[in-house]
């Protein structure tokens, strides 16, 4: 009788350690792990935009991806996608804005950056004049109350060159720079029209000089984008056949920037052009 007290006394025993002892070693089935900061980098260099960066649902990835196809063009190239999708990242409010802020990248020259490391938000990039700076860090305010530290490294360019500019803006207020249908190929009196801007150029050889195409809103978004670049690309190919050792660098912007918008044959034409935009000032 004894021994079945002290059995039965050990067995309760074991079985309130049991209860007060395993939970604090064993971890709990419920504990949840903790997440990291979802990131996001996007770049858009000579109108190719790179996309990188840890997202925490595919709803997300998919929802920038179709913003930035819609802004800067389907065709293979025009976005590079290397956003990954993990698990392990936090659900951030600011993510669910980031297809509204992927157009300011198009405000910036040549090259801009945005970059988001789950505490701040750095932008890069050079852009025309002040008034354009402001509007891009007003088109960013609602990313940045999402509690986002916003870091400014924006450069406004320096005003052009009024001399050189005025006179390769003259120029081409009286003779466009025009191409064959849907080609790049330029036309006879358009070279004659390069020809005059050469002789502009010339004595200025170490002066940057952006070539932007501009196309009509007619056609698919994406096409007319690499269109655009693909003339600009071919004035530059003229100039430098013809001995400039200028800075060239070649933009497309589509339809992204018109002149008119008059739904004429006139106002169409008046879209579908080449424009000059001195960059340096060195040697003016």
């Amino acid at each position: 009788m004894m021994r079945r007290a002290i059995l039965g006394a050990g067995a309760a025993a074991l079985t309130l350690l049991a209860v007060v002892c395993i939970p604090r070693h064993l971890p709990s089935p419920t504990a949840s792990k903790s997440l990291t900061p979802a990131t996001f980098h996007a770049r858009l260099e000579q109108g190719t935009l790179t996309l990188r960066g840890s997202l925490p649902s595919e709803t997300s990835k998919a929802a920038i991806l179709q913003r930035a196809q819609e802004i800067y063009g389907r065709a293979p190239g025009r976005v590079v996608d290397e956003l990954v999708v993990d698990p392990r990242v936090g659900t951030s409010t600011w993510t669910s804005n980031l297809p509204q802020i992927l157009p300011i990248l198009g405000h910036m020259m040549e090259r801009g950056s945005i970059i988001i490391d789950g505490r701040t938000i750095v932008l890069s990039g050079r852009v025309d004049n002040d008034r354009a700076k402001a509007s891009i860090l007003r088109e960013i305010v609602p990313l940045a109350q999402t509690g986002l530290e916003l870091e400014d490294h924006i450069l406004s360019a320096p005003a052009p060159a009024p001399t050189l500019q005025k006179k390769l803006n003259e120029i081409l207020s009286h003779a466009s720079i025009e191409f064959d249908s849907n080609t790049t190929t330029i036309t006879p009196r358009s070279r004659a029209t390069l020809d005059q801007l050469i002789t502009q150029l010339r004595p200025t050889p170490r002066i940057a000089v952006e070539i932007g195409g501009h196309t009509d809103k007619y056609g698919e978004p994406g096409y007319n984008l690499q269109l655009s670049r693909r003339r600009a690309e071919a004035v530059r190919h003229y100039f430098i056949s013809h001995g400039l050792t200028n800075q060239f660098s070649a933009v497309g912007y589509g339809a992204s920037r018109p002149l008119s918008v008059a739904q004429t044959r006139a106002g169409f034409q008046h879209n579908r052009r080449i424009e000059l935009r001195v960059k340096g000032v060195g040697d003016l």
